[in-house]
């Protein structure tokens, strides 16, 4: 009988435990799962690395606080030269740079009621979700910039901090926070443009200009690829029979309303983009092209760029376009501004020489104007000078005995010289006063307006009956190299 009661005490007794069992179990998966969904939560709202909140937790809050019609400022906060922070020092320290980036806004964001964001990278933000005047958030902008100005980074020595901030407010600059981080992005940009470690407040007009550079890089980007920046050629002349020797060879871009734009207009930006030694070959390649169907063995000059002039590559390149073209070397002359030597005096050095040994021309351009023209003439392998226009300017007469000590010193160094700039208003003297002092050539508005090829072959050379150039240069073949052959003699 007492075992039947113990076995019944047993039964009753077994399903409570086993039930307070489950109870617990489930109590401490639910735990479990909680404390994971937390950590979750934390870190789709939170940066892992900086602890502040993240893009999508910023987005968030200024959607809803622009959803109730509140103010909001957004200070887009940039780090400057971030890439070479890492390439220099390794990502280890960039992230203790990020780190102590993150402390600095934190302070900030509590000194003046605002929130410290990572959105990514090296880009962080404060937002303002209160009202703020202009000159409260130059004030804030000035300070973050002289708090990250002043970080250090232990182990590291030397290491700059710095930051460029871009600001745009609701209501003022736009209505939704894509917009704004538009907005704020733009005046940050305006700051790196400026010179970095700076504060811009986001500014219409200055979007627009902006806007309308990226349409321009685009559209030359365009006209370098199809061919739209063409030659246009002035005519050089001989001393003292004034007769066409040869022309220099000047870009002009052929616009799609037909206008043409002038090199002060597209060489900078291309000179940006690093389209500068496209352009050039495109250039040559025309040029030479329209040179084969004129009469008369005219010779080409072009003015090359300071990065080409000590780039190892260009020599080679030239010449091996030329033979190509099947354009002779001893017709074809390099101009080289001072500017181009000063970076790299031993590269061009090793280029002109390159370039003179295999008979192109090599010329000084805007000789005069710099300040050591005789020391890159004799040091460098320079055939001509050419004497800068501005000695030639109307009321500039007082300058032709510096003109004529210029030809002295020219004929000493067995060099030809070119006289650029002879206009109208210097006949009949100057060309006569610069052949009896050894001038040998002449460049100008009086003997030309520099023209395209149609116009340059009917003016100076009548059409000659050549073959398609396709045909010309499908029969061309060559090997690179050592036994590159010689271009065809004039």
């Amino acid at each position: 009988m007492g075992e039947v009661i113990a076995i019944s005490a047993i039964s009753l007794i077994l399903p409570t435990v086993i039930m307070k069992r489950l109870i617990l179990r489930s109590r401490a998966s639910y735990l479990t799962l909680e404390k994971k969904h937390s950590r979750n939560e934390t870190l789709a709202r939170y940066d892992s690395l900086s602890g502040l909140i993240n893009r999508r937790a910023f987005i968030e809050q200024a959607e809803n606080q622009l959803a109730c019609s509140g103010d909001l400022a957004i200070m887009l906060i940039d780090l400057d030269n971030f890439k070479l922070i890492n390439d220099q020092y390794g990502h280890s320290y960039g992230d203790a740079v990020l780190v102590g980036v993150s402390r600095r806004l934190e302070e900030a964001a509590e000194t003046y009621g605002g929130i410290a964001v990572r959105l990514g990278g090296d880009e962080f933000c404060l937002t303002f979700l209160n009202s703020k005047s202009e000159q409260d958030l130059i004030n804030i902008a000035k300070s973050v910039i002289s708090s990250l100005c002043e970080m250090t980074i232990e182990s590291v020595r030397f290491l700059n901090i710095s930051a460029t901030i871009g600001i745009s407010r609701s209501w003022t600059d736009a209505q939704n926070i894509y917009e704004l981080l538009h907005c704020a992005d733009t005046a940050m940009y305006r700051g790196k443009n400026s010179g970095r470690a700076t504060y811009d407040f986001y500014d219409e007009e200055y979007e627009k200009q902006k806007r309308a550079q990226d349409d321009l890089e685009v559209l030359l980007k365009q006209a370098v690829d199809s061919g739209k920046i063409v030659p246009f050629f002035q005519p050089i002349v001989t001393l003292p029979s004034q007769e066409v020797a040869g022309f220099e060879i000047l870009a002009r871009w052929v616009k799609s309303n037909g206008s043409l734009g002038m090199p002060g207009d597209f060489i900078p930006v291309l000179e940006r983009l690093g389209l500068i030694p496209a352009m050039t070959r495109s250039l040559v390649k025309q040029a030479c092209r329209a040179a084969q169907f004129w009469d008369k063995p005219f010779n080409l000059s072009l003015n090359v760029s300071a990065a080409m002039i000590v780039d190892e590559h260009f020599p080679i390149q030239l010449l091996d376009q030329l033979v190509q073209e099947r354009f002779p070397f001893n017709r074809f002359e390099v101009e080289i501004t001072e500017e181009a030597l000063v970076g790299n005096l031993a590269a061009a050095q090793r280029n002109l020489r390159i370039l003179h040994d295999h008979g192109v021309t090599v010329a000084l351009d805007d000789f005069g104007t710099g300040y050591s023209g005789l020391y890159h003439l004799t040091r460098l392998s320079i055939d001509k000078i050419k004497i800068d226009r501005s000695f030639f300017e109307s009321d500039q007469a007082a300058h032709l005995p510096m003109v004529e000590a210029i030809l002295g010193m020219a004929r000493s160094l067995k060099m030809k010289v070119t006289a650029e700039g002879i206009e109208d208003f210097h006949l009949p003297h100057l060309p006569s006063w610069l052949s009896e002092n050894g001038c040998h050539y002449a460049q100008g508005f009086f003997y030309g307006r520099p023209q395209g090829s149609k116009e340059t072959t009917i003016r100076f050379s009548p059409l000659k009956d050549l073959a398609p150039i396709d045909s010309l240069l499908s029969q061309e073949s060559w090997l690179y190299g050592a036994n590159r052959p010689t271009p065809p003699n004039p």
